[in-house]
């Protein structure tokens, strides 16, 4: 143990000088590991950050770009919808001028005249009527009135 105290500088207070220059350092080395471990905790929290902040924008530009591709789904949906609703509507005016060629006069009369044997009235067959400027023709339907309808009448007779 002697050889070890004679290696050591002499000191007046008998060693002490040595304990705390000790001391010092290893407070000097906790401190530092201390300034090290705030360091690595204020990078792991700003890297934390800088993944939740990353992972934010790549959420928002993810739903952009769905969207995107939902409106342009929709858009060829509503062009092809168009696209059948022209071809039905050139569809349906071929059949409405197929209809209407088929149901002309001289297709309805030959009909008449070749399937229910029919011909034209001659001026035998007509009866023609004169009637005078000041007659009146009424023409009346038999119906069922309920009593309101017949006293309204009734009432409507009277005025004119």
């Amino acid at each position: 143990m002697r050889a070890q105290a004679d290696d050591r500088p002499a000191t007046e207070d008998g060693g002490t000088q040595q304990n705390k220059s000790r001391s010092e350092e290893r407070r000097a080395e906790s401190e530092a590991k201390i300034k090290r471990m705030r360091r690595r905790r204020s990078n792991i929290a700003r890297i934390a950050i800088g993944v939740v902040f990353g992972i934010a924008v790549a959420f928002i530009v993810a739903s952009i770009i769905h969207g995107q591709v939902q409106l342009t789904e929709l858009n060829q949906q509503i062009s092809d919808a168009k696209a059948q609703l022209a071809e039905q509507q050139s569809v349906y005016t071929q059949l409405e001028m197929k209809v209407d060629s088929s149901i002309s006069t001289s297709v309805v009369e030959d009909y008449a005249k070749n399937n229910l044997k029919m011909n034209k009235a001659t001026n035998s067959q007509k009866e023609f009527i004169q009637l005078s400027d000041s007659d009146k023709a009424e023409v009346t339907l038999k119906k069922d009135k309920n009593i309101f309808e017949t006293i309204a009448e009734a009432v409507s007779s009277l005025w004119s």
